[in-house]
């Protein structure tokens, strides 16, 4: 039986663009609310790992962390670990797969503030990753080679899933899952999101979304005057919302119509995706 590890990490600070409820009320109401849809959503994983990443004016949360996070969540054992805060979510993730390595088949990694609403959501993404002969990650967005992402397609949505056998020669190549080493955001988006699945591409592997089944409300954190940026609306339900969705509010929205985000749109290969990446040209053909 296929054993999957889900790891979710979450942050207790001031945070650029949130909703109110976490900004002025409770720090810990992602915690909850995950808690929340872990309890109401079918799943089958085989273990729950919540990684925190502490600030020095977070330890007061420390105590109701531990009071309010079950042993078990439909069954599934739940783990609570705490790190110092740099290279954010994605050198969390490399430090939980370096803990949890050859012990499941797959890694589902997420960030506090997206939720699951679909029963079985952790199925649809085994048998979606399965679905391809070379794949390296699912995540609900692409995004293709571009200047500002060095002609580095990757995952352009924190949330994946990947396999024990990827994970294990990104790590082998690396050393670890690539990550910076700050706590400055620019920087560990470049070198955590873009590198750490861009790195597949490298070992003959892919990057493939949910665009074929799920639409993707993604949560813009710039003060633009948007606050969702719409993938896939082609679609009709969601896998996965933001943490905007949860309270029912308005909000402003827009969608992109071109290029890489219309429905008929043909997938880059990892062969054509390491062409660009290596020619450094992007997807439309421009070059540096």
């Amino acid at each position: 039986m296929e054993k999957t590890c889900y790891v979710i990490n979450f942050y207790f600070g001031d945070r650029r663009k949130t909703i109110e409820t976490y900004d002025k009320k409770d720090r810990l109401y992602f915690y909850r609310k995950q808690i929340e849809t872990l309890e109401k959503y079918s799943h089958n994983l085989s273990k729950i790992i919540f990684t925190c990443n502490i600030e020095s004016q977070d330890y007061h949360h420390v105590r109701e962390l531990f009071r309010i996070t079950p042993k078990y969540i439909q069954g599934t054992e739940v783990e609570l670990n705490f790190r110092e805060n740099y290279g954010l979510s994605y050198a969390a993730w490399s430090d939980a797969f370096d803990r949890n390595e050859d012990e499941f088949d797959y890694f589902i990694f997420n960030e506090d503030d997206y939720f699951f609403i679909q029963n079985n959501w952790d199925k649809y993404l085994i048998n979606k990753f399965n679905q391809y002969d070379d794949c390296g990650f699912v995540c609900p967005v692409t995004r293709k080679p571009h200047h500002w992402n060095n002609y580095k397609k990757h995952a352009g949505h924190a949330t994946n899933i990947s396999s024990n056998e990827v994970l294990k020669k990104i790590k082998n190549r690396h050393g670890f899952l690539p990550h910076g080493d700050t706590k400055d955001y620019i920087i560990n988006v470049k070198l955590g999101q873009v590198n750490q699945t861009f790195s597949c591409i490298e070992l003959g592997y892919n990057i493939y979304d949910i665009r074929d089944d799920y639409r993707v409300p993604f949560a813009w954190t710039e003060n633009d005057g948007n606050d969702i940026w719409r993938f896939w609306w082609w679609n009709d339900k969601e896998l996965i919302i933001p943490a905007l969705l949860l309270e029912g509010k308005p909000y402003n929205w827009f969608e992109s119509w071109d290029g890489e985000f219309i429905r008929d749109y043909n997938p880059t290969t990892q062969k054509k995706a390491l062409e660009l990446y290596q020619n450094k040209e992007t997807f439309y053909g421009e070059k540096k």
